[in-house]
């Protein structure tokens, strides 16, 4: 704001009178000038620590709704394996015969071949408890008390599952991967099927008194996975009450720090594309300015019966949009096209037969092809996508679309490819 005031010209003859009105004028202008200046500074300070406030309050309470989604997967996975393993307990005469899904699924409540006691990501929880920015933001002792709360709560949860044998799987790391490795060369080698080689190993191992107790804590489990929960959410929806946050802010704050990047437009998108998944395994994506695209996946197989690797090609179009701020893809199932290569393993005269099981079982092209086409079907992706300043890589996030608000996300990157030849 510019406030321009009349300055005494002292070169002038002045009366005593028009002198003493000249420098009130002086000093009223200053002084104005002086409060507007320190009036709008602590204006502008005062917004900055309202929407700071508001910042941390939603990062914070963010992390209540993403721990709640975690506890909720939780719970619905034990429940989905306890009605695997019930249904497998029913019919324990016909093991052989029953859905190799369903018996995988009750396989997967007797173990795991990975351990991970950190169930939450504990970063903003750092940050709350170490941070006096955090804690000066915040302004509100009853919205501090309620995420000590949480956290204390999400800290004993966390040891309970860790330790309690009440949540600890019957069967070792160790010998629930033996088991496994078991499985997939009785399966590979062709000397056994799915359905037997799962069966066998549950008609040993649900006899088990320490495994019969652990599947019977499993209602316990779900339940109080549901129960802390519930809390969880009565405490994310107190808070957002005090700070008078509704949740479509909260989801556009979700939606705005979920991004990096600047919005992609059609132009942005069209032309080749690769990700890279592992150090061998390339997708690579050519969208054209048709509104066509096409995806070409290499995946490379190894097994314990060769050496080198066995590599499946496969191909498939559809139509792409960008609605928003998200890609749409559909699938175009008779598009699919697989090609596989084994021209790159070699084996042992005695694996011959056991390699060409494995081969037939599993790398057949027209089997390959009518089971990817079938996994097309009426499918549609959405990905909320954005691109860096220089143009050559994308972020595309799936789960997190224009009409999508699942926190549950995941994100992978493609790098524009320079040179078109594959």
């Amino acid at each position: 704001m510019n406030v321009k005031f009349k300055m005494p010209k002292f070169g002038r003859n002045l009366t005593g009178g028009s002198m003493m009105k000249e420098l009130l004028l002086t000093i009223l202008g200053t002084t104005i000038s002086i409060v507007l200046t320190f009036g709008t500074a602590h204006l502008i300070e005062q917004r900055q620590a309202e929407q700071a406030q508001r910042q941390t309050a939603m990062m914070l309470i963010h992390d209540i709704d993403e721990s709640v989604i975690v506890l909720e997967i939780m719970a619905e996975g034990e429940e989905r394996q306890k009605s695997a393993v019930q249904y497998v307990l029913d019919h324990f005469d016909q093991l052989e015969s029953l859905p190799v899904d369903t018996l995988y699924t009750a396989m997967t409540m007797l173990g795991t071949v990975f351990t991970d006691e950190n169930f939450f990501d504990d970063s903003k929880e750092k940050v709350f408890n170490s941070s006096q920015d955090t804690w000066k933001n915040l302004d509100d002792v009853s919205f501090v008390d309620n995420m000590e709360r949480f956290y204390e709560s999400r800290r004993y949860l966390e040891a309970m599952i860790a330790h309690s044998l009440q949540w600890k799987y019957p069967m070792s790391q160790e010998e629930y991967y033996d088991r496994v490795v078991q499985i997939n060369l009785q399966i590979n080698s062709g000397k056994q099927t799915p359905q037997a080689s799962y069966a066998a190993v549950l008609k040993e191992k649900l006899k088990d008194p320490k495994i019969k107790y652990y599947i019977d804590c499993s209602a316990y489990r779900a339940r109080a996975l549901r129960q802390y929960a519930q809390t969880w959410k009565r405490l994310s929806n107190r808070n957002k009450f005090i700070m008078n946050i509704d949740d479509e802010e909260l989801a556009e704050y979700v939606k705005k720090s979920q991004r990096i990047g600047r919005t992609v437009s059609k132009d942005d998108l069209i032309g080749p594309w690769e990700y890279e998944m592992s150090g061998k395994d390339v997708y690579h994506y050519d969208f054209m300015k048709s509104d066509s695209f096409s995806i070409k996946m290499k995946s490379h197989y190894a097994n314990p019966f060769y050496s080198g690797d066995i590599i499946a090609t496969y191909i498939v179009g559809g139509e792409w949009d960008i609605k928003g701020d998200s890609l749409v893809l559909n699938y175009s199932p008779k598009s699919i096209k697989v090609e596989v290569d084994r021209s790159g393993i070699t084996y042992r005269e005695e694996m011959r037969d056991s390699v060409e099981t494995f081969i037939n079982n599993h790398f057949q092209v027209s089997q390959l092809t009518e089971k990817t086409s079938k996994s097309l079907e009426s499918r549609k992706d959405t990905f909320g996508i954005s691109i860096n300043k220089a143009g050559d890589k994308i972020e595309m996030v799936r789960g997190r679309s224009e009409d999508s608000h699942n926190e549950n996300v995941s994100s992978f990157y493609l790098k524009r490819v320079k040179n078109t030849t594959k």
